[in-house]
């Protein structure tokens, strides 16, 4: 091919993807917004008055959460975690883009506020138990297992914004 062919054929692809690139890095990665219905962003509209002091509120299984509140400031960390301890969930940053929500109740005796993230894992610190992150032999709680994983919930987020749903 020649010089003049290339330049006329391939840069303006070359120029097209690292324009691309540029827009989506502005993109502001704190701030997922992709595939949320209208009527969730409602949702989130009709509660932004109700969050109580620890940046949460509760409507039946519906926990919606602030994540602007100060309280909840672990979770801009990768692998930062929160105890939303009379909500029942347990938040958890795995990297830049992702927040995932567990049931803070242990399998082992039902105790919900005494966990750390250590090694991949929370780890109840009543008895010293973990429990994986990763949805594998999901155990529920107080049903006396010393081990396996976390029951999730499923989490939206809008922005600064989370509804997690305890069904």
């Amino acid at each position: 091919m020649k010089r003049r062919d290339f330049v006329h054929h391939i840069c303006p692809s070359i120029v097209l993807v690292h324009l691309a690139t540029a827009v989506n890095s502005c993109k502001d990665s704190a701030e997922p917004v992709e595939n949320v219905p209208e009527a969730v962003i409602k949702e989130f509209a009709s509660v932004s008055t109700r969050y109580n002091d620890e940046g949460y509120y509760m409507q039946g299984n519906l926990v919606y959460v602030n994540l602007s509140n100060s309280n909840l400031s672990k979770l801009v960390n990768n692998l930062g975690y929160a105890n939303l301890l009379d909500a029942g969930v347990l938040l958890l940053r795995t990297d830049v883009n992702t927040l995932k929500a567990f049931s803070n109740c242990c399998p082992h005796q039902g105790n919900r506020a005494a966990w750390v993230f250590e090694k991949g894992r929370f780890k109840c610190e009543n008895h010293g138990n973990s429990y994986n992150v990763n949805e594998i032999n999901t155990v529920s709680c107080a049903s006396n297992s010393i081990s396996g994983g976390l029951i999730r919930f499923e989490l939206i987020q809008y922005k600064n914004y989370i509804r997690v749903s305890k069904l």
